[in-house]
């Protein structure tokens, strides 16, 4: 079974080059049961330890109020590759470990499908936990004749072959020579971003189950169709709420402006409404008929169809008050 491994020895040595005095400490969710540990560790080097304890959705998500607010010197990131680069901010990533044998017998299975269905050129990515087991991966893959490529993403995206939650580019720029997307990780956050940005199938080999799963056209279709409903919905609303996060890598102010200006060109109403976290709870009450969301394209990706009110992304938005073709639909998460 994979281990998940985190080491925070040059966290610490960062800490103590910094000669940081008060140090946050931000976290994902699955990491909560080490808060204390983690907290001990880190104080072996500084003694005011602060661990932000609100949900963290990414590097795209950094405290950097708090860090204002508590007069910290430093701030320490775990779980996730640097978006910004900030000479006080320090990523810690964290990654699994598994042996030789369980790697051989991931790829054993991955081979076996793809030579059932004919496929010997794939793009192939994890993400960043997973990262550093591709070029192992494609090593096997090539001795088998099946082909692997990494793709080169955008500036948000630092390494070739890898994917964020938000960003598919990586992926988007080798589409034309390959035949089908391999991830390797568990879950299906990004598989699911995936089958989104492209046309081909996706399989998903999951070391931690020990299982191949093929994303295909019906999961797309399935996911196209409901959003195509919301835009039809939203192109019969005469006024709109334009979300806008303060997150520090999901600000979005200018799109959300520009927003306003398309939608008031058509005569109907729109509104700013700004907050750190997008929570629906926090409009209740508000009368607007249409919610377009500016910050983590993923809110509507995955959680669109549960709000009350219709929640649509930019390019939605701009389909539904005639701006753009329904050709032109995109899920918004290739910036």
């Amino acid at each position: 079974m994979p281990k998940l491994i985190l080491d925070l020895t040059s966290a610490k040595e960062f800490i103590k080059e910094q000669n940081a005095k008060t140090v946050i400490v931000q976290i994902p969710e699955g990491f909560k049961e080490k808060v204390t540990s983690i907290a001990d560790e880190i104080q072996e080097v500084c003694e005011n330890i602060f661990v932000k304890m609100d949900p963290c959705f990414g590097a795209c998500d950094l405290p950097l109020k708090d860090k204002e607010v508590l007069d910290a010197d430093v701030i320490i990131h775990i779980g996730h590759s640097a978006i910004h680069k900030n000479k006080t901010i320090f990523y810690v990533p964290c990654y699994y470990e598994m042996e030789k044998k369980e790697l051989e017998e991931n790829v054993s299975r991955l081979i076996k499908e793809l030579e059932k269905q004919k496929i010997n050129s794939i793009a192939l990515v994890a993400n960043t936990q997973y990262y550093h087991f591709l070029p192992d991966l494609k090593k096997m893959l090539f001795e088998k004749k099946i082909y692997s490529f990494y793709g080169k993403g955008s500036q948000r995206v630092p390494l070739e072959g890898q994917i964020l939650g938000c960003n598919y580019t990586s992926i988007k720029s080798i589409m034309p020579n390959v035949q089908a997307t391999v991830y390797f990780g568990d879950g299906y956050f990004h598989p699911l971003g995936i089958i989104f940005s492209t046309n081909k199938p996706v399989f998903i080999v999951n070391p931690i189950n020990k299982k191949i799963e093929e994303l295909g056209e019906k999961t797309r279709d399935k996911f196209k169709r409901k959003r195509f409903a919301s835009i039809a919905l939203a192109s019969e609303a005469k006024t709109f709420g334009i979300l806008v996060s303060t997150k520090s890598g999901q600000r979005q102010k200018e799109t959300a402006l520009e927003l306003k200006k398309a939608i008031e060109q058509k005569n109907k109403k729109a509104y700013l409404f700004e907050m750190d976290l997008i929570n629906e709870a926090y409009l209740i009450g508000v009368k607007v008929d249409c919610l377009v969301n500016t910050a983590c394209n993923r809110l509507v990706l995955d959680d669109g169809q549960n709000w009350k009110k219709i929640l649509i992304n930019p390019t939605e938005c701009l389909i539904a008050i005639g701006d753009l073709k329904w050709e032109q639909w995109l899920p918004d998460e290739l910036i």
